[in-house]
């Protein structure tokens, strides 16, 4: 939408410079040939043509009269016999007209009289000050065909490298998945092969299933992940807003994670307004966002990090972070958190992320219109956030709605 609307814009700011440029040039040559050619046709072919005053448009006219009368005087002296006078009517009828209109009114009788050598030079002149006419409008137009050739080029060019760039992620995407899938795979594999080829101590047994059970957990937490990743992006989905309470659903968020939090040492701090801050969001896709949130600042940190979520509200914009105390991101990882499989540490495998979720996070933001970042010391701290958190996600709601 936003290429089709800087597309028109280019095509307005174009025309309108190509106008401006036509006119200028335009009345440059009108101007040149008022002074030189004409005074020089006058004096040499219309004796009592006084061609001042005559603007582009009559002399136009005159040109494509007289290179009419040309045109006539020379089909006529090729013509047979009485076949050249089939042109008679029309010869006197262009005379007469450029001569009541422009050239006196002895014209007609001066063209009459004019010898071939004569007939040559008037028709050499007239072409040249035809081609001067026409100059300006064909080189506008073709400076003009030519800005928008190379536009739609460099547009069609920006479109294949997207569409390049789309399969670089899109075979990424499917190599990772394959990746993050087979090491849990061949795990559970190896060990129910085990167990089914009665290689497992009856003691053993118990640790192999858990082992199983862990890992096709695992398995079955990232193909929900995958499919909530695709399904947001997929054509018949759509968002269910409605109005919301920001600072309940922050509660109710936390609260239902808590069990996860305390396992992670966690004690969770949770600073929001005590009054609601109504919004307008899809309250399942938005608490998604505050607990994958949660979950990230959960596997990525050491056990015992401290988490925070806090909640200010400045005017009609409201802004909520999930921050830690963890350590901060390299800039140029940042700059990528929230594409698929991509993490803050150095191995997907080694915290047991997927390294979808903050892809969700940024999908469902951006599908709500809402901004989310990353921000980390300072700018965290000049935000009002505490001292002992380092980093934090950041989501922005530019408006509420009443209560």
């Amino acid at each position: 939408m936003r290429e089709r609307k800087d597309l028109k814009i280019y095509l307005i700011l174009c025309f309108l410079i190509t106008l401006v440029a036509v006119a200028v040039l335009e009345t440059v040559l009108t101007s040149l040939i008022n002074r030189t050619m004409l005074p020089f046709l006058a004096q040499t072919y219309f004796a009592g043509f006084d061609p001042a005053g005559i603007g582009a448009g009559k002399l136009t006219g005159a040109v494509l009269s007289a290179l009419g009368l040309v045109v006539l005087r020379l089909l006529r002296s090729f013509l047979p016999g009485q076949a050249g006078y089939l042109f008679a009517g029309a010869q006197e009828s262009l005379e007469r007209h450029i001569g009541n209109a422009l050239m006196g009114a002895d014209a007609a009788g001066t063209l009459g009289n004019l010898s071939a050598m004569e007939w040559a030079g008037l028709l050499l002149l007239l072409t040249g000050m035809l081609l001067l006419i026409l100059l300006p409008v064909l080189a506008g137009a073709a400076f003009y065909t030519g800005a928008v050739v190379r536009k739609i080029r460099q547009m069609e060019e920006e479109d294949r490298l997207r569409i390049l760039e789309a399969e670089r992620k899109q075979n990424k995407l499917l190599s990772d998945i394959a990746h993050d899938l087979r090491t849990p795979l061949t795990t559970v594999n190896g060990y129910a092969k085990a167990l089914t080829d009665g290689m497992v101590s009856p003691e053993q047994q118990t640790q192999y299933l858990e082992a199983i059970q862990k890992k096709s957990q695992r398995m079955s937490e990232l193909l929900n992940l995958l499919f909530d990743y695709v399904r947001l992006g997929s054509e018949g989905f759509s968002l269910k807003p409605e109005k919301t309470d920001l600072c309940e659903l922050l509660r109710e968020s936390v609260a239902g994670l808590y069990e996860e939090l305390e396992a992670a040492g966690a004690d969770p701090q949770v600073e929001v307004p005590e009054e609601p801050v109504y919004i307008l969001a899809d309250r399942l896709q938005l608490s998604r966002v505050v607990t994958n949130l949660l979950m990230n600042a959960m596997r990525h940190n050491p056990e015992g990090t401290k988490i925070g979520v806090f909640c200010f509200r400045e005017g009609e914009k409201v802004r909520f972070f999930v921050a830690d105390g963890g350590a901060p991101i390299e800039k140029e990882r940042a700059k990528t958190l929230f594409e698929p499989f991509v993490m803050g540490d150095e191995s997907r495998n080694s915290k047991g992320g997927s390294g979808l979720g903050l892809s969700i996070v940024k999908k469902i933001a951006d599908m709500h219109g809402f901004g989310i970042e990353l921000l980390q010391k300072p700018e965290l701290t000049i935000c009002g956030i505490p001292e002992t958190y380092g980093k934090a996600f950041v989501l922005t709601v530019d408006g509420t709605v009443g209560s």
